[in-house]
């Protein structure tokens, strides 16, 4: 058995091997731990945003929600393509694709980010703040997978699976 790895049951695993597994677990996983910082500031300032606009300045829960949107998603870009995405970037497509394919996703995410909004505070007057945490946190699952694929060098891959997935159900379906 290898050395660098942990041994069979019953014996025991040393310090530098747990050291070694957790180095291991954090560099695999680095884009995810820091997305989550730099997607909690941007979350900070989609409520910070939105409650100002809607308890403050009195605006309609989805102009408040949509504009808090825009502001939040502008400093998310940047977070994302030069703070969290740096490594096995995608160099093929420039800037101008980036922001579009980032927008395009992320309005698809502004249907249910309205939805909960609108549901929540409209029809079951929960308190806004609540309901935008919730909010946050549940389009911020999505967001992280289709931010993922716009920055990384998989989003290809990600196309390519999307379309032969496709093709294999038509083919199944022709006579």
């Amino acid at each position: 058995m290898a050395k660098n790895h942990p041994k069979r049951k019953g014996q025991k695993i040393t310090q530098e091997q747990l050291r070694e597994l957790g180095s291991k677990l954090v560099a695999r996983h680095r884009n995810f731990y820091v997305y989550v910082i730099f997607g909690f500031l941007a979350a900070v300032i989609n409520i910070a945003c939105f409650l100002l606009l809607h308890n403050i300045w009195k605006m309609p829960v989805i102009y408040a929600n949509t504009i808090a949107f825009i502001i939040s998603n502008l400093a998310s870009f940047s977070f994302n393509k030069h703070g969290v995405f740096i490594q096995n970037v995608d160099k093929k497509h420039g800037v101008v694709y980036q922001i579009c394919l980032f927008f395009i996703y992320r309005v698809i995410s502004l249907v249910p980010d309205n939805l909960i909004m609108l549901v929540g505070i409209s029809w079951l007057n929960w308190n806004a703040f609540f309901v935008k945490i919730i909010d946050q946190i549940l389009v911020g699952i999505f967001n992280y997978l289709t931010t993922k694929s716009i920055f990384l060098n998989t989003s290809g891959k990600f196309a390519k699976k999307f379309k032969d997935y496709f093709n294999k159900k038509l083919t199944k379906k022709a006579p």
